[in-house]
């Protein structure tokens, strides 16, 4: 899913991502996502247990204790649960914030389970009202009881342009009233697209069927928030746990820690352990130091996890004595050089952007290697039923690009001299040589470049507003499916809904065809979309090309030799974190 946006690698052109849901695991390994060990491509899948039950089953051998600290690159803009569609973000959440429905590893495949609810969820005849009952004894960090009232506020929530501009946005494209609806604070507090009759149970109320609404349940946006309690803007500095930890301290911008929340029923939890005491995030941290320090694994670092891509340079070291400390696996993401359409009108000129990109140069300034990516040449990753194995004249995610061919296509379109502007992080060594790889072989085409520095704790808010300074490279930089299949990759990121929320998407533009494609593809059974979906891949490339591809994404972790048990998540390209156990 991603849940969607950006989780900015080490600076690969400041790039973002999601969250996703689906793909299965595969042995660790320089594989192609979403391919299994014996190199064969892996058709994405996320199994339903609306039966199971807490708690969850143990990990042969954990322990219980000590401190699990993460370090890493990227810096979260912020902790609203309403807002949250970052990779990395959810990860987090997933340890402190429970919603109706969750997905968790079973036999090395993700499956979706009940989480607050009881079950997956009850669909009308005609699937436009579903219904979810919750559970008994739920409470809060704060001991009070989780009410169906509550879920129903913080779905309202969702729909807020301030408090959750970077959010999701299925719900307006789905959900009764959705489209014009502004959330509690600003439109009617009594709209009924969702709506709680009593404490334990939230209707849905839907203007089209919605399939995989048992899914999209999963997200934060369906993590209770108390409407007494909702502080709007401030919310995010503490938000209330459900799960098995709560916030202790957070510091934006530099570090958030949790302990355990005393209030979780694990009883009542079918997904998550809780093994560690605590949990420690270090946010914007160098890659090539925090990664050096966990694999020599001195004292502390012994006990940390990095889950940026490996640096290039420590290669010999994880395909050597040290590769117990790697874990490597699918991810459901694929990186774009994204442009905005709206400022960059002529394809020509995106075209000639793409001609000149210096693929091969930003991966080895960013230090980057295959067991990090692959190239791509789709908006569909391999994994996902209905793809076309398509490549659009020559970008292909390969090579390192052709500067006096995309100078010749500038003449031709009577733009020499075109103005590119964007932001880049300028506190991070990697991503300062990856702006310089970049800017020049931009120069090199005839472009003028406007490079705006802004801190890694800034740049990721800055470049999900969708009247930002720039031309090229906001949010997303990359989308990984919410669920395994291109309904939660294409109307996301192409079609208008994302901009009517006040986020961004490709090309930051509304197109009528593509809105009416949307509306035609989503229209049809689940099972005939796929290759209709497949089609409208090869369609936005080659007709509009707001968006490049650049490559599939892998996941990577890097972890000392205290940390045990880590696992990738192919729903994610991320640890399974609440499976992780610290051996002391």
């Amino acid at each position: 899913m991603r849940w969607t946006k950006a989780l900015t690698l080490g600076a690969v052109a400041s790039l973002g991502l999601v969250t996703a849901c689906g793909a299965p695991a595969s042995n660790p390994g320089n594989n192609t996502p979403g391919q299994s060990g014996n190199g064969q491509i892996a058709g994405a899948e996320a199994g339903l247990d609306p039966t199971a039950k807490g708690p969850a089953p143990e990990v042969e051998g954990a322990k219980k204790g000590g401190t699990l600290t993460v370090s890493y690159n990227t810096t979260p803009a912020n902790f609203d649960p309403s807002d949250q569609f970052y990779q990395d973000t959810a990860v987090i959440f997933t340890l402190s914030h429970r919603a109706l429905t969750t997905f968790t590893m079973k036999d090395g495949k993700m499956v979706l389970v009940p989480d607050l609810a009881e079950d997956l969820g009850t669909a009308s005849a005609d699937g436009l009202t579903w219904t979810f009952k919750l559970k008994d004894g739920i409470k809060y960090e704060d001991g009070t009881e989780v009410k169906a009232a509550d879920i129903v506020h913080a779905a309202k929530r969702s729909f807020d342009p301030d408090l959750a501009a970077n959010g999701p946005t299925y719900q307006r494209e789905f959900f009764k009233g959705g489209a014009e609806y502004q959330g509690p604070f600003k439109g009617d507090k009594n709209w009924d697209g969702v709506s709680a009759p009593d404490d334990k149970t939230v209707v849905f109320k839907l203007a089209k069927r919605f399939e995989t609404l048992p899914y999209f349940v999963s997200f934060n946006q369906f993590t209770p928030i108390p409407e007494a309690k909702d502080t709007k803007g401030e919310y995010q500095r503490h938000p209330l746990a459900t799960g098995p930890y709560m916030f202790d301290q957070y510091i934006p911008g530099t570090s958030l820690t949790m302990k355990r929340n005393p209030n979780w029923d694990p009883n009542t939890d079918p997904a998550r352990n809780a093994y560690p005491d605590a949990f420690k995030f270090n946010f914007g941290q160098d890659i090539i130091k925090t990664q050096t320090a966990i694999l020599a694994s001195n004292g502390d670092d012994a006990t940390t996890l990095n889950w940026d891509a490996i640096d290039s340079s420590l290669v010999p070291q994880i395909e050597g004595d040290k590769k117990a400390q790697f874990e490597e696996g699918p991810s459901s993401c694929v990186f774009m050089i994204n442009f905005d359409a709206t400022k960059i009108k002529d394809i020509n000129v995106r075209k000639a952007i793409g001609t000149a990109w210096p693929f091969e140069s930003i991966h080895k300034a960013a230090g980057e290697t295959s067991h990090s990516f692959t190239p791509a040449s789709t908006v569909i990753p391999p994994q996902i039923a209905g793809r076309l194995d398509y490549t659009f004249e020559n970008f292909n995610g390969q090579g390192d690009g052709d500067p006096a061919k995309a100078k010749e296509m500038l003449k031709a379109a009577g733009a020499e001299g075109f103005e590119l502007s964007y932001y880049y992080t300028n506190d991070d060594d990697t991503a300062q040589k990856v702006n310089q790889v970049r800017k020049q072989a931009l120069e090199a085409a005839g472009f003028k470049v406007n490079d705006i520095g802004a801190p890694a704790k800034e740049r990721r808010a800055i470049v999900g507003k969708p009247n930002g300074k720039y031309n090229m490279l906001q949010s997303p930089a990359g989308w990984c499916f919410d669920w395994p299949s291109a309904d939660s990759i294409i109307p996301p990121t192409f079609g208008t809904t994302a901009l009517s929320q006040g986020g961004t998407t490709f090309g930051n533009t509304s197109t009528p065809e593509i809105d009416n494609e949307i509306k035609r593809v989503l229209q049809l059974p689940i099972e005939e979309q796929g290759a209709e979906w497949g089609k409208m891949d090869k369609l936005l490339t080659e007709k509009y090309f707001y968006a490049m591809p650049a490559y599939y994404d892998k996941g990577n972790s890097v972890f000392g030799t205290k940390v045990k048990n880590v696992m990738n998540n192919p729903n994610k390209g991320m640890p399974e974190i609440t499976k992780i156990w610290i051996d002391q």
